[in-house]
């Protein structure tokens, strides 16, 4: 993959306006018994990090504190009212983008919210995580538009944003990634098979941005396989269509992606003593690039949801028709593992990012030497719960068409 960098790059504040968030505050403690001002924190000590700072303080010796608070200014408008408990001798502040040196002042408050005198702290935050997100970007060209990938070291919450410059020279919006993932891996698609120009920019939730970077691809051709053309065909006696899924395999092409706990918007077959598979006719002979999957939605990455399995194709009729052709009479096209972003076990419900990345269809590429097979049978070896039962919700597939 080539790495985005040394390319040009624009502010991205010229891409929007930037929102300012103010912070109101409401009264703590009781009402004033006193005038008298505690004593200021003192023995400050810094620890910086990515975007922040950690600063740590020896309390005053007062009966009444109640606690220590620093307010200040982003760089970027944003205003910031911190405040950490008299149980406390710790106090963070983020939300900084750039490394570089600020000062800081921290005022002790007793419950008659007297202020103590301030005292100054300087602190030199490190460059916010979107910063090294951006360097650490690579692409490559891919079927339909590219690839890209990052690290996210922290695993802060960032907004990742593609542009494509138009025929008019104007950039537009292709797609917007909100993720906390450590290392992330995307495909942006759609695109057609010709020179482009596209760009990225990283925005993290104190709504500070990197600059924009400009990079070129040639996506490779490719197109949706049309599934007005798919047929079912025959399934074995021993998968037990399960009475809350759809009676005819058709629900997988039937364009409702993100499919739970809804009658017959999923296929749901359950076996005993062997692991479920169906068979489908593309409609014609296809030079497949790749598919994406869809799981029931109401069970991603657990229950009956495909973990380990793996397509087959054919372009033999009698093959196809036969239910319980063995799999010594297929080609072997793709060995597939589903990927969970948040690494949780099957027990657990799906996450933001889990959530996310399955509504968006999990995608699965073939490899060049593939041949072109108009037949397709699914089997899985492994469900995330490691059941003998299948729940999918839709599938979709792109290639080239083979006369």
């Amino acid at each position: 993959m080539k790495p985005v960098k040394n390319i040009k790059k624009w502010p991205a504040f010229a891409l929007g306006l930037l929102l300012l968030a103010a912070c109101s505050e409401d009264p703590i403690g009781q009402y004033p018994v006193d005038k008298i001002p505690p004593q200021p924190i003192h023995d400050p000590r810094v620890l910086n990090f990515a975007g922040g700072s950690t600063i740590t303080y020896q309390l005053p010796d007062e009966t009444d504190l109640l606690y220590v608070r620093t307010r200040f200014t982003l760089p970027n408008g944003q205003k910031q009212d911190i405040k950490t408990s008299v149980f406390s001798n710790v106090l963070t502040v983020k939300g900084f983008a750039r490394s570089q040196e600020y000062t800081l002042e921290l005022i002790a408050v007793d419950q008659s919210q007297n202020e103590s005198v301030p005292v100054e702290v300087k602190i030199h935050p490190e460059d916010a995580v979107i910063f090294d997100v951006i360097r650490s970007m690579n692409y490559e060209a891919a079927r339909g538009g590219f690839k890209i990938a990052w690290e996210n070291t922290i695993k802060e919450d960032i907004t990742v944003t593609f542009l494509k410059k138009n025929s008019n020279g104007q950039y537009e919006l292709i797609d917007a990634i909100y993720t906390s993932e450590q290392n992330a891996r995307r495909a942006i698609r759609g695109q057609k098979a010709e020179p482009t120009t596209f760009a990225v920019f990283a925005k993290d939730t104190y709504n500070n941005f990197t600059d924009t970077m400009e990079f070129q691809v040639t996506p490779l051709f490719e197109m949706q396989i049309d599934n007005k053309n798919f047929v079912a065909m025959p399934k074995l006696p021993a998968f037990i269509l399960h009475s809350w899924s759809s009676s005819n395999l058709g629900v997988i092409w039937d364009d409702v992606l993100v499919a739970g706990a809804v009658s017959g918007q999923v296929y749901y077959i359950q076996a005993s003593d062997i692991n479920a598979y169906f068979t489908l006719d593309l409609g014609m002979k296809v030079k497949l690039s790749r598919f994406r999957m869809w799981g029931r939605s109401d069970y991603y990455f657990r229950l009956h949801n495909p973990y380990d399995f793996y397509l087959m194709g054919s372009n033999d009729l009698s093959v196809a028709q036969n239910a319980a052709s063995a799999d010594d009479q297929w080609i072997h096209l793709i060995d597939c593992i589903s990927y969970r972003p948040s690494g949780l076990g099957s027990d657990e419900p799906a996450t933001a990012d889990d959530y996310a990345y399955a509504t968006a269809g999990e995608e699965f590429e073939f490899s060049e030497d593939v041949p072109p097979v108009r037949y397709i049978r699914f089997r899985v070896r492994k469900t995330w719960g490691g059941s003998n039962g299948l729940h999918v919700a839709e599938l979709r597939f792109w290639g080239e068409p083979v006369e």
